[in-house]
């Protein structure tokens, strides 16, 4: 007892006492040790992995949940119309298959594949019922043209791998949907008054304007990845003062 007296006396200064933290035993500073070397690893790996231009392009490919509902609308009033019935079921057999499923546009298919999984035929009393391989050919050849599916690499034992483009991505749909844009104010559905409709058709106006490409660094863009920023900042709002760029170049001069 005298002796922790003595002790609490020696750590006594005016109006506070201060306690000693006990010393960390050998094995917890080495478990410290490892845990702050392991942090520090993570630390480096992500700071490379943001540091990364094609991981970044990559993870940006994806489209998310969120987006799902107006790329369907979209695919329905831009692009559809401009395809065959069997162009079209194509299409929306890719879409489910790969946007529509994970987010990602990438798919690897082969044409037997498409040839019993995609339609039937019409025209075919076979019991299997299956659209030719000529026709499967035939429809993707014609999908490429008009800029819905793209040919990613040369095909191998499991198929041939296509991105699925969206029609924020398709020249002919923009072209399109810039034309029913312009023909909307005669059609009977007309937009809703609370100004919302309004200002997404003015982005959609300068997206299509700007070409869906970043006035800064080139980027193909979609809606999606592509936001507004001003030329000049103390020049207002105006159309002549808002030009298309992607979301790095908007952060990168914030």
């Amino acid at each position: 007892m005298a002796a922790l007296i003595q002790n609490r006396s020696a750590q006594r200064t005016v109006g506070t006492i201060y306690w000693r933290t006990p010393a960390l035993p050998s094995a917890g500073r080495r478990i410290l040790c490892n845990m702050n070397q392991r942090i520090a690893k993570i630390r480096q790996l992500l700071n490379e992995l943001e540091a990364d231009p094609e991981i970044r392009a990559s993870a940006s490919d994806g489209f998310s949940a969120l987006e799902m509902p107006e790329i369907v609308q979209e695919i329905v009033d831009d692009l559809q119309p401009l395809l065959t019935p069997y162009d079209a079921a194509f299409y929306w057999f890719l879409f489910r298959h790969s946007i529509a499923k994970d987010g990602n546009p990438l798919i690897r298919v082969s044409t037997r594949s498409l040839q019993r999984a995609v339609v039937r035929s019409s025209y075919s009393q076979a019991e299997e019922n299956t659209i030719s391989l000529g026709k499967v050919q035939e429809t993707l050849r014609a999908l490429e043209l008009v800029g819905a599916i793209r040919k990613e690499d040369e095909p191998n034992r499991q198929g041939t791998q296509y991105r699925v483009l969206i029609p924020d991505e398709i020249e002919t749909c923009r072209k399109f949907r810039a034309e029913r844009l312009a023909a909307e104010p005669a059609l009977m559905f007309p937009a809703s008054s609370d100004g919302h409709d309004e200002g997404r058709s003015t982005r959609l106006r300068l997206f299509a304007r700007d070409e869906y490409a970043c006035k800064r660094c080139g980027k193909r863009l979609t809606r999606f990845t592509a936001t507004l920023d001003r030329l000049q900042p103390d020049a207002g709002d105006s159309e002549e003062n808002m030009v298309t760029v992607c979301a790095e170049c908007n952060t990168r001069k914030g």
